[in-house]
């Protein structure tokens, strides 16, 4: 029997994660393998549509772009961020476990509960947050008079980008007065180092024999600025830098102050506001992820480290950032599971977390004794090898298997063991599409997902 919703549920995705549309209803962003392709052949003509113009700041898009679905499959702009699996399984996991109403489904005794937001992730996280407010409040109001339960208000659940949309919302725009739970997935609550690495050295001028550069593109986008770490990463002689207090080579100041600013705005808000609603961070702290950098010669050089520790993450979030402002890095409520920031939509302990929380029962999700981190390329050209390097504990039994976008098993390799708790899997002759690599312990339910794409160099 399926669980019954007394909130109205709302699922909000991260940077790329939501299709848009041009004025005439034309994808121009999407994850068919044909608008990846050209997103990421072609020059990259394909996505450089996306640009902003300059000093666009909290406005909405000018050029008629809107967004209208969740992104349901691998997704990925070389170089912007990680590629992620998509949300089609997320979505299919709250349909078979709760009685869900989506639009189009309502009527008068059973209104919508169950609300996946797309945004245009483009856009400043202000402008997202104001545009979540306009849609979901008239919702809430909507289900508490049909279903006659006063008392209801919003659960928001945000994978990482979407949960700075979601915490603005609730911390500034006034959205704690309405909302139960805020569930976060990976989010950057303090930024991560693949926006400053992005913003700096450029999105992807080389990749493999081809020649792109979205860099203007990258730098066009408030939202991205506002993915920089606010805590200070930066190495110096003197200690550590915050980024307003560095020149940050080739990144316009005014947008990096102005993305501080929008980081102290949710530090305010969330001593304000944090305790009328419950956070629930779910994060990853196994994979090596980038904490720090140092500024060489103009370009960043990233690290692992944070003041002499490698406390990881989720391979993009470090493990610093990803508990929210209002919530103590060593609090209780955090939850940790061994998973990528990309596959943490659909990560088995992250789906029996949501159901504790949903459900309001106490559920555990069981943790692994041992830590699986995983090295590996998001995007490779049809011929190359997926190479990945494992870092486990050494004399274990470690699989790697590589999986269709259905699930379907492509190829399995026992990694070999290379000394120093590291082991190496390689997979050679991958056609063209999307799959995704697992790697686990062998006897034991654990894995670490990694999806990735192999384009075509001739595919137009």
């Amino acid at each position: 029997m399926k669980e019954l919703l007394k909130d109205v549920v709302v699922v909000l995705p991260g940077i790329m994660g939501s299709e848009l549309r041009d004025k005439d209803g034309d994808v121009v962003w999407g994850t068919s393998l044909g608008s990846l392709v050209k997103a990421v052949l072609t020059g990259g003509r394909a996505a450089k549509r996306l640009q902003l113009p300059d000093g666009i700041g909290d406005s909405p898009a000018p050029d008629g772009v809107v967004a209208t679905a969740l992104l349901a499959d691998i997704h990925v702009i070389p170089g912007l961020w990680s590629v992620s699996v998509g949300y089609e399984g997320m979505l299919a996991w709250f349909r078979t476990k709760f009685d869900v109403v989506e639009a189009g489904q309502s009527n008068a005794t059973r209104p919508v509960n169950f609300v996946p937001f797309p945004y245009d992730w483009r856009l400043s996280n202000r402008a997202s947050a104001s545009a979540l407010k306009k849609t979901v409040e008239p919702i809430l109001e909507r289900f508490r008079a049909q279903s006659g339960n006063r008392d209801a208000k919003l659960i928001l659940i945000a994978h990482s980008m979407g949960g700075l949309v979601a915490r603005y919302y609730v911390d500034v725009l006034g959205g704690h007065e309405v909302t139960r739970k805020v569930i976060t997935l990976g989010t950057p609550h303090r930024g991560a180092l693949n926006a400053l690495e992005s913003l700096v050295n450029g999105v992807k001028e080389g990749f493999g024999p081809l020649k792109i550069n979205l860099t203007e593109m990258a730098r066009s986008l408030p939202a991205l600025f506002q993915l920089l770490p606010e805590y200070a990463c930066i190495e110096s002689a003197s200690g550590l830098k915050k980024t307003t207090e560095v020149n940050v080579p080739g990144v316009s100041s005014v947008n990096v102050a102005d993305a501080m600013r929008f980081h102290e705005e949710l530090r305010t808000g969330a001593a304000a506001h944090a305790s009328k609603y419950e956070a629930h961070p779910i994060l990853a702290r196994t994979q090596p992820t980038a904490t720090t950098a140092r500024i060489v010669d103009g370009k960043v050089e990233t690290r692992r480290t944070f003041e002499g520790r490698d406390d990881g993450g989720d391979g993009t979030v470090p493990r610093l950032s990803a508990s929210p402002y209002g919530v103590a890095p060593d609090s209780a409520t955090l939850r940790y599971v061994m998973e990528k920031h990309g596959g943490l939509p659909i990560n088995d302990p992250v789906l029996v977390e949501l159901e504790g929380v949903l459900t309001a029962r106490t559920v555990a999700a069981r943790g692994a004794d041992y830590d699986i981190g995983v090295i590996c390329d998001d995007v490779l050209l049809a011929g190359q090898d997926m190479q990945a390097t494992i870092e486990v504990q050494s004399e274990l039994v470690v699989d790697a298997v590589v999986q269709r976008n259905d699930g379907s098993e492509i190829a399995r390799s026992l990694a070999v063991d290379q000394g120093d708790n590291t082991y190496g899997a390689q997979f050679s002759e991958l056609a063209p599409g999307r799959y995704t690599l697992r790697v686990g312990v062998r006897g034991t339910p654990e894995t670490v997902t990694s999806p990735f794409v192999v384009v075509a160099i001739d595919q137009e």
